[in-house]
């Protein structure tokens, strides 16, 4: 008899099938089906975010998933300390570590870490800090590659010999961003990283007042790998003296800096083929120099942000437009004098863009007459029109027609007086996700009309017959955010249980009209759902919580901001 052949597929080849699912959350059904596929789903699992302050559930988290490489603290409201030690211990081979920034001022032992997790190549801290800190993190953690530290709002106290010691002792580090509001760092700080790092790619200095245009040039020119320079806050920037080409520099975002149109004519003479560029909330240029430098570097540029760049008009993006063909993605954050005309054009002379953002402009403040010439433009994913007050819903659905593939429209603080959008109307245009919408009305529509996936409708409005309407229409619901609404009730709630089978998260903090029973029902009566957001600030406790994670769903108290 012939040897019978095993046709049973391999742990890895089921994970490579288990990777191409539509939905990241879909594995949690594939991790029902039977303790294989469990398996692994959970070692395929490389990285959680975690938001819950039970030290139990965190601990639960670590065992199930072994292979994990990367954890991130998120609004993470617990014991910040207990937290990182409980992964020190955890037996883990982490590369990636992310702790924000956390209101009390608590320490992180990092001795202990850097003891048991020897291959962190990434390091994401924004805790107050001080020279001993930098000594700590630099003598245990000497594989790092990657370095984001301090936060402008703690008080930390670090100096020029911290940063000198951090660099004479992590030679792997490629990138390293600080955020310090303190007047001990200067440009010996720049100095002795250039000199220490001789293939820094990313470096981030932020509110550091002592730094001066010295420094600057000097780190620039003498990292000739360097690929992306992110400058922040409360410096008048004199034009660059670049004593070499940089072949390699890609990125550069100022913010909040006085500029000249003479600094941006000494980057446009550099020859620096940039592919993505920033300015916000930046002042003492002109139209002149920013179209220089555009010019100079546009077959190379992809990303362009321009925040509260009072002067640009219509006129100056149809000028724009004509070379900026090469654009993937471009944001104009409250330039007040842009209306539906930039936002056409940009469209029409832009084929790549994907991502595409006027918040805060004059989009539907003056009609704009087409020639019935418009193309579609099928590239665009992304639209962020938030902040349009003069925004009507008759010009938005125009504007939504020229981008029939969008994905999310993000809408927040739109609309004007009685406006309101009609969420019916809008799904029609496209499947997209629909973020932040306020003054919200639905049109009785019996139909599936979309494929909607992702609704986040903070303090629209919303009440249970609209809410009863929308999941009627979009019974694929994945992610559902009701923060702040306020004429939701109870029965509201129950239908979109009852209606979306597929619903994974749902936030009801600070629905104030909402019972806390319901949150057990919702738990018991939603298999799908795997994260919900109470209503209120202090349930469930801990042991509560505890309770619903064993049914499978992880809740969590109402967001404080």
């Amino acid at each position: 008899m012939a040897e019978e052949t095993n046709t049973e597929l391999l742990d890895e080849c089921w994970d490579m099938i288990f990777k191409h699912l539509n939905h990241e959350s879909d594995q949690d059904s594939i991790s029902l089906v039977c303790k294989r596929f469990l398996s692994i789903t959970n070692f395929s699992k490389v990285s959680i975010k975690v938001t819950s302050p039970s030290i139990q559930v965190l601990s639960r988290l670590l065992q199930r998933f072994t292979n994990l490489k990367k954890i991130q603290f998120c609004r993470f409201q617990g014991d910040l300390n207990k937290a990182v030690c409980a992964v020190a211990q955890s037996g883990l081979d982490l590369e990636e570590l992310d702790i924000p920034f956390n209101e009390s001022p608590q320490t992180v032992c990092f001795d202990e870490l850097g003891l048991k997790m020897r291959n962190l190549k990434v390091l994401d801290y924004s805790g107050c800090l001080s020279d001993a800190d930098l000594v700590k993190i630099a003598n245990s953690f000497t594989q790092l590659v990657e370095l984001q530290i301090g936060n402008p709002f703690n008080r930390s106290v670090v100096t020029d010999e911290g940063i000198d010691y951090l660099s004479s002792k992590l030679k792997r580090l490629r990138k390293i961003d600080f955020f310090f509001d303190n007047r001990y760092i200067s440009d010996k700080s720049l100095v002795s990283l250039s000199s220490n790092y001789v293939f820094l790619e990313h470096i981030t200095v932020s509110h550091c007042r002592n730094v001066t245009i010295t420094g600057i040039s000097f780190l620039i020119n003498n990292s000739c790998y360097l690929k992306f320079l992110h400058l922040c806050e409360h410096w008048k920037i004199e034009p660059l003296r670049f004593t070499t080409f940089l072949p390699k520099l890609q990125i550069l975002i100022f913010v909040n800096l006085s500029i000249s149109d003479e600094f941006l004519y000494s980057i446009a003479s550099a020859r620096i083929p940039l592919t993505e560029f920033s300015l916000s909330y930046c002042e003492g240029y002109t139209f002149t120099g920013i179209s220089r430098l555009l010019r100079s570097c546009h077959q190379s540029l992809k990303s362009l942000v321009l925040r509260v760049a009072q002067f640009l008009t219509d006129e100056h993006i149809e000028y724009l437009s004509s070379f900026l063909y090469n654009l993937t993605s471009i944001e104009l954050f409250y330039c007040q004098q842009l209306s539906s005309s930039a936002f056409v054009r940009l469209t029409q002379s832009c084929p790549l863009l994907r991502h595409l953002e006027m918040s805060g402009t004059s989009l539907g403040k003056t009609k704009y007459d087409n020639d019935g010439m418009i193309k579609k433009n099928f590239a665009i994913k992304y639209l962020n029109l938030s902040s349009n007050s003069c925004l009507s819903t008759s010009c938005l659905k125009k504007l939504i027609n020229i981008c029939p593939k969008v994905e999310i429209i993000k809408l927040s603080c739109c609309f004007q007086g009685k406006e309101q959008l009609d969420v019916a109307d809008i799904l029609e245009c496209n499947n997209g996700f629909l973020l932040g919408c306020q003054n919200l009305v639905v049109s009785l529509k019996d139909q599936k009309l979309s494929n909607l996936q992702k609704l986040v409708a903070k303090g629209s409005g919303m009440n249970d017959a609209m809410l009863a309407m929308i999941v009627r229409m979009c019974p694929g619901l994945i992610h559902l955010n009701l923060e702040s609404c306020n004429n939701t009730t109870d029965e509201g709630v129950k239908e979109v249980v009852r209606l979306c089978k597929r619903l994974r998260y749902l936030s009801l903090s600070s629905c104030w009209n909402l019972d806390i029973s319901i949150v057990a029902w919702i738990v018991s009566n939603s298999q799908s759902l795997r994260k919900l957001v109470s209503p209120s600030h202090k349930y469930p406790d801990e042991e509560e919580q505890k309770q619903f994670l064993q049914q499978g769903c992880l809740v969590s108290k109402a967001y404080i901001y």
